[in-house]
């Protein structure tokens, strides 16, 4: 069965510009006839797209219907809720939330920091095993660990910067390892149901499929409690409305910067290890790229978060409060839990999510080049790097297009440099005289045959320079006043009239291009032989229309008269007919 991708874009709503490949950190998007598109193999599932796309173009799988579906066929279905909870839900009484969580249909509510906090303790373990090493002298001791919480942050770490990969920690994700528990605890055949901010986790579901039933937001809740007609705040609660099986220690610190490091240092045997915490995927790639592990004295721990300021800020949160008010309302939630659960049963722990390095189509310089050039860019001059594309520089851009991930018209300045050049065609080529000028009536372009039509003076001014782009057109032609009516604010739209000037007579149609800003006109010398006849055969075609419709009317009418002329005869006749039928009788 073919699983839809956790992201997607709906094509009917993309509005082709580009936003998308500029938000996203490792371009992983790729435009088919205009549309953007998602590349699978290349995406880590942050979910900045989804967040950026002003068309709301890309969308996020939805797996409502199959947990809802879930809570109806399964006998026990359990939900493993995220611990950024406390900040979505802020105010709200963990015990409330859980009786109205259990009115959707769940058996139990279960805090996935949980899972978070057996993670702490796996770290933990590994540090201190390192730390100990360190000190007794051993050689080709691991210095570096990279936090394998975050998916996103595994995902880009084995992509982009496979270097670095073995130095993540083999260690489930907190989601992981809460689901291996509460399988454990409660029965293999239970379902389990994730709810939290993050995209990510689909992907965790569909590659842990026979552990992770199905993963929600916390938007799709809401949606949810909505759909049955669930008010939290008017759900009642007792000492019974509580996680099962019991309240998570300080891995509740998980969805804010540094707060995975503050609860691996309330495990014992990391005194002497470092400590950092990074959050953003540019941030993540700034810091690791070019590091040597084995440079490092002691071992280093770093927490990787790919949404900026933690998992409260993740794709799927309804951000209704700022960043710091959020991560507040975690931090006083956190602040009533204990520090550890050692001495519970800890489940597997291995195993981070699996990803394929993305690696990079080698292209020579001749085909970048070439590239380059298809788009008008022939020099460095022509490299702008202005980013409209999405793409940071035009060297990226033409790579992105020799991969078949971008298409010429997603370059602004070649697609301008097309228009202007099929508009001067147009222009130049055009029988008729052409003049565009802007709101103080300064010329902004004309033609040739414009310059011909005002005289042999303007044409030695057009020789002198092509376009007469600056020059004042009230002092070329007297039909400017009818350029100033056009883009007057109550004006008309089209103007069309004639204006004799000296011995010749023009007829004019001027037009608005920008309202208000700039317009153009069309000018012909109606007394130019190949115009004037022209006209003859024009007017003489209008009076042949004309005459045609009269003649039409005429028969018309004469028909319709002779029709009831007839119609009255044949009464008359009848009538007569049958009085002579009378008679012989």
């Amino acid at each position: 069965m073919t699983v839809q991708t956790p992201i997607y874009t709906e094509i009917t709503q993309c509005q082709d510009c580009y936003k998308c490949i500029r938000e996203c950190p490792i371009k992983a998007i790729s435009v088919e006839q205009g549309h953007a598109k998602v590349i699978p193999n290349l995406c880590v599932l942050c979910g900045h797209c989804v967040i950026v796309c002003p068309a709301g173009a890309k969308r996020v799988r939805d797996d409502l219907p199959r947990a809802k579906q879930l809570v109806k066929i399964k006998e026990k279905v359990f939900l493993s809720l995220a611990p950024s909870f406390a900040s979505e839900f802020s105010g709200v009484p963990a015990g409330r939330l859980v009786a109205a969580l259990k009115k959707l249909g769940f058996s139990g509510v279960s805090e996935t920091a949980v899972g978070a906090d057996f993670v702490s303790s796996d770290v933990s373990t590994l540090l201190n095993e390192a730390e100990k090493k360190i000190a007794a002298g051993e050689k080709g001791v691991r210095k570096l660990f990279l936090s394998s919480a975050c998916p996103v942050a595994v995902e880009y770490v084995k992509r982009y910067l496979p270097e670095l990969a073995d130095s993540i920690t083999d260690c489930v994700s907190p989601l992981m390892a809460h689901v291996r528990y509460l399988k454990n605890h409660f029965g293999k055949n239970c379902a389990v149901v994730f709810a939290g901010p993050c995209i990510a986790k689909k992907r965790e579901s569909d590659v842990w499929e026979q552990e992770l039933d199905c993963v929600i937001s916390f938007q799709d809740l809401k949606r949810w409690f909505q759909d049955e007609g669930i008010r939290i705040e008017a759900c009642n609660y007792d000492e019974s409305d509580g996680f099962i099986p019991f309240r998570a220690a300080k891995g509740a610190l998980y969805p804010i910067d540094g707060g995975m490091i503050s609860a691996i240092k309330k495990y014992p045997g990391t005194d002497d290890c470092d400590m950092l915490a990074v959050t953003g995927l540019d941030e993540i790639g700034a810091a690791l790229r070019g590091i040597d592990p084995e440079k490092l004295s002691k071992p280093l721990f770093a927490e990787l978060l790919a949404c900026h300021g933690g998992c409260v800020n993740g794709p799927m949160a309804s951000n209704q409060n700022p960043t710091l008010m959020r991560q507040i309302s975690l931090l006083k939630y956190a602040d009533g839990a204990k520090d550890t659960i050692s001495g519970e049963e800890m489940p597997v722990m291995s195993g981070t999510l699996p990803a394929e390095a993305a690696g990079e189509a080698a292209h020579s310089e001749a085909d970048i080049i070439s590239a380059l050039r298809s788009v008008g860019k022939f020099s460095l001059q022509d490299e702008l790097n202005c980013g409209s594309c999405g793409y940071d520089t035009c060297r990226s851009f033409a790579a992105a297009m020799l991969d078949k991930r971008a298409e010429k018209g997603m370059c602004v300045s070649y697609m301008r440099k097309l228009a202007q050049k099929k508009a001067n065609g147009l222009i130049k080529t055009i029988p008729a005289g052409v003049v565009i000028c802007d709101s103080n009536l300064t010329i902004i372009e004309c033609n040739e045959n414009f310059a011909r039509l005002m005289g042999d003076q303007i044409v030695e001014l057009f020789e002198a320079k092509p376009g007469l782009e600056g020059a004042e057109l009230s002092k070329i032609t007297s039909l400017s006043k009818y350029f100033s009516d056009v883009m007057s604010e109550d004006g008309p739209d089209v103007v069309d009239h004639e204006i004799r000037e000296g011995k010749k007579i023009f007829h004019a149609t001027i037009f608005s291009l920008e309202e208000g800003q700039s317009a153009c006109g069309v000018i012909q010398d109606v007394t130019a032989p190949q115009v004037q006849r022209s006209r003859v055969i024009k007017q003489t075609q209008r009076v042949i229309d004309k005459n045609l419709a009269v003649v039409q009317k005429i028969a018309f009418l004469l028909g319709e008269n002779a029709a009831e002329t007839e119609a009255t005869l044949n009464s008359i006749i009848e009538s007569f007919a049958a009085s002579d039928g009378d008679a012989d009788e």
